[in-house]
């Protein structure tokens, strides 16, 4: 079988490591930019098989080349379904995937489930699928499979046991011609092949979305004041995790729904899981802090790549009634709308705004409360750090991408860190 691979990053490199344990015979595509008269239709409807990493655009040349070859055209994750023989569970939404999906695997392992992350967390599901044709792990196996929309874009056989859509707001809206139904759709497509009752959704996507949800009847837990039941019984207060903010509790919750689809209602009241519960924390870069000096708190909080985000970050790390927080935002614009900052405008002190996008956020808050533009990220965190005085919090929580002046997420925050870390920063 020949297959043509779009894309050589870590989606595409996972992808041809299957497809060559698999007997297939692999071409690369790279996604440079070429007019269409360049762009060899004929060569790639030569293949039996076509297959795109999430981050090539539908727009470029050689997507609208594979499209238009008649070649079946899918994504890494949908040929590493394919490969996959056992069940696998599904995580979806604009924020909170992957705490949700580090959790799932920690509460699964504690319980004895041979579980791995995989997907969108940099774990490609055809890696392991590589992994197990190469005989380097079991066959046992359950991925816990963290799902971009990007990914489900050319879906059509994905059949996880059981899927969580946790939520959607604004985000990817350049990719989806500034259409949320658009991205909703997409996202919805997590629960084309499963049955209702496994399908769970996200505790405040069912109470205040906008959009026609699917039928989900996967969900079994409740919240009763700061604590989570199933079949009225208490599993945990959130007092006693380490998981701050009305967000993580969704995410324990969703984590919680997932495990009891799989092991049944009865592993929620082990013992072992509430050990796991209390003991786990989230990772780096998802309001982490770094640093305090004279009394003033830095949050790296990098990961927050949307509006939806920064503004569950302000909810959990101010103070009511105090405009105590000098938030450094900007970066990679993906169209996104950041007018609903504007609602958690009272706990900001001050805007430090750089990036590619720093003049619409300016232009949108500036209204509300102090901004100020900034040519490069080291002078929005100096500036930051020198705004701010004991009972004060630098709040790395961008809003964007970063890959306008960072390899990622994971550099920004790190960059973040390293900055706030010098003397000669954070002092005047």
């Amino acid at each position: 079988m020949r297959t043509g691979i779009i894309g050589r990053g870590v989606s595409g490199l996972a992808a041809a490591r299957l497809a060559e344990a698999a007997g297939h015979k692999i071409k690369f595509f790279e996604d440079t930019p070429c007019s269409p008269e360049k762009t060899s239709i004929c060569i790639l409807a030569g293949f039996d098989l076509l297959i795109v990493s999430p981050g090539v655009p539908p727009c470029s040349p050689v997507y609208l080349a594979a499209l238009a070859s008649g070649v079946e055209l899918i994504s890494e994750m949908e040929f590493g379904a394919r490969h996959f023989g056992g069940p696998m569970l599904a995580i979806t939404g604009t924020n909170g995937k992957t705490t949700t999906t580090e959790l799932t695997v920690h509460l699964l392992q504690a319980l004895g489930v041979d579980a791995r992350p995989a997907g969108n967390i940099g774990f490609p599901l055809c890696d392991i699928c590589a992994d197990i044709l190469d005989g380097r792990t079991g066959k046992g196996v359950l991925p816990v499979i963290e799902v971009s929309s990007f990914q489900l874009e050319r879906c059509f056989k994905f059949n996880p046991f059981a899927a969580v859509l946790l939520n959607i707001t604004s985000d990817h809206l350049n990719r989806y011609h500034d259409c949320m139904d658009e991205y909703a759709a997409t996202k919805f497509k997590i629960f084309d092949r499963i049955p209702v009752e496994r399908r769970v959704a996200g505790l405040s996507l069912r109470e205040t979305s906008e959009f026609k949800l699917p039928v989900c009847e996967g969900n079994k837990i409740t919240v009763s004041g700061d604590g989570l039941r199933y079949d009225e019984k208490l599993i945990v207060r959130q007092q006693e995790t380490q998981l701050n903010g009305p967000h993580n509790l969704e995410n324990l919750a969703a984590a919680l729904e997932l495990v009891q689809i799989y092991l049944g209602g009865d592993a929620l009241f082990s013992p072992v899981l509430k050990k796991a519960v209390c003991e786990f924390t989230t990772g780096r870069h998802r309001l982490e802090q770094v640093a305090e000096h004279s009394g003033v708190v830095f949050i790296n909080d990098s990961k927050a790549t949307n509006p939806a985000s920064v503004i569950v970050a302000l909810q959990t790390v101010s103070v009511p009634g105090r405009k105590n927080v000098n938030i450094i935002l900007g970066g990679l614009d993906k169209n996104m709308d950041f007018s609903s900052l504007l609602g958690v405008s009272d706990f900001m002190k001050k805007g430090f705004i750089t990036g590619q996008c720093r003049q619409a956020i300016f232009d949108t808050l500036s209204r509300s409360f102090p901004c100020e533009l900034f040519d490069t990220f080291k002078d929005a965190v100096t500036a930051a750090s020198r705004n701010s005085v004991a009972g004060d919090i630098v709040l790395l929580s961008p809003a964007c991408a970063s890959m306008d002046m960072f390899k990622d997420y994971k550099d920004r925050g790190d960059q973040f860190r390293d900055l706030v870390s010098n003397p000669d920063i954070i002092h005047q």
